[in-house]
């Protein structure tokens, strides 16, 4: 699942030339504690934008 949403948004970044944090959140216990199997996460700001799939509606309405 972590595979195809991070390709996903990928290819969509790339076309809108945005960029993005990749962290992982097994590595720091506070994300683990915080999401914990609620992932993948995609974030701005510290809110969430998308969880578990990629769902470019939600992003383009989260942008500036």
């Amino acid at each position: 699942m972590c595979d195809v949403f991070e390709s996903e948004l990928t290819a969509f970044l790339d076309a809108k030339r945005f960029s993005l944090e990749k962290v992982d959140v097994d590595t720091l216990p506070e994300l683990q504690a915080l999401y914990g199997n609620d992932v993948p996460v995609l974030a701005l700001n510290e809110e969430i934008i998308c969880q578990h799939f990629f769902d470019q509606d939600k992003i383009l309405k989260a942008l500036p």
